[in-house]
């Protein structure tokens, strides 16, 4: 039995049994084995995936079109030496096997964070195993999903890997978020202060990462780069969204210009 790897955070990336997948006729074959393996709780009919590869195609032409990627697809993943198979296929519809032998980062990444603590738990109360846990989870995002490749398919699926892109930006932030307030929490900035830089560089628009980032720095003493961390922030959301920072957000910055005990 082989066992076939899949990493989508980052670069496209497919290996079975630890030997890279090469052969992919195109980004298309790899679109359809990505939507098909983040996908695999249902199966899918065929004409439907042939419409979101081949929005602009007639539809007996966009079907000749998935059955050739569908082929090439089988035959770079060896699926018809092993069992089961990767591939559970109808002719009315395809769906990637579930029960087969396989390790896909994106779920990894969702799945991980359940088995090493519960999000009830307050960050100060996390055991080294649990942050431990955490940072593993951290490090399967190499990159915004998909990131980085052009498929040229479609808006359909284009709307689809944003969807899915944002849902799991916003899970790496969550992360982030509770590895620096734990790091914090046990008086170890260094690594605290690098993970709440690493969520506003994911999302600069994110107004609770750019507090938590402007509260550490001035917890070390650092309010001068704790200010310049507002002064950016507004910059981004006047240029970006044309608002302002949140109230919140501005009283957290008075703090630390008045040098009061920061509450925020």
């Amino acid at each position: 039995m082989a066992q076939l790897s899949v990493r989508l955070l980052g670069t496209f990336q497919v290996s079975l049994d630890s030997q890279p997948v090469t052969g992919f006729e195109s980004n298309k074959v790899r679109a359809l084995l990505a939507y098909l393996v983040v996908e695999s709780g249902q199966p899918h009919l065929r004409q439907k995936l042939a419409d979101l590869l081949w929005p602009d195609l007639p539809a007996r032409r966009s079907t000749t079109n998935l059955n050739q990627a569908l082929y090439n697809l089988r035959k770079v993943i060896c699926d018809h030496q092993v069992d089961p198979a990767f591939l559970l296929r109808t002719q009315e519809s395809l769906q990637f096997n579930p029960h087969s032998d396989y390790w896909l980062d994106v779920e990894a990444f969702q799945s991980g964070l359940s088995q090493t603590f519960s999000w009830e738990q307050p960050s100060s109360a996390l055991k080294h195993q649990d942050i431990a846990g955490l940072q593993a989870i951290v490090e399967l995002y190499k990159g915004d999903f998909l990131g980085g490749m052009d498929f040229d398919v479609g808006p359909a699926f284009d709307e689809w890997r944003l969807v899915v892109q944002q849902r799991l930006q916003q899970g790496m932030i969550e992360y982030l978020h509770q590895l620096a307030e734990a790091y914090a929490n046990q008086g170890e900035i260094t690594p605290a202060l690098s993970y709440a830089r690493r969520q506003v560089e994911i999302d600069p628009l994110c107004e609770p990462a750019h507090r938590q980032l402007m509260r550490l720095l001035a917890e070390s003493g650092q309010r001068s780069q704790a200010l310049v961390q507002f002064k950016r922030l507004q910059v981004v959301l006047a240029e970006e969204l044309n608002i302002t920072p949140e109230p919140q957000t501005q009283a957290l910055r008075d703090q630390i210009r008045n040098q009061d005990h920061i509450t925020a």
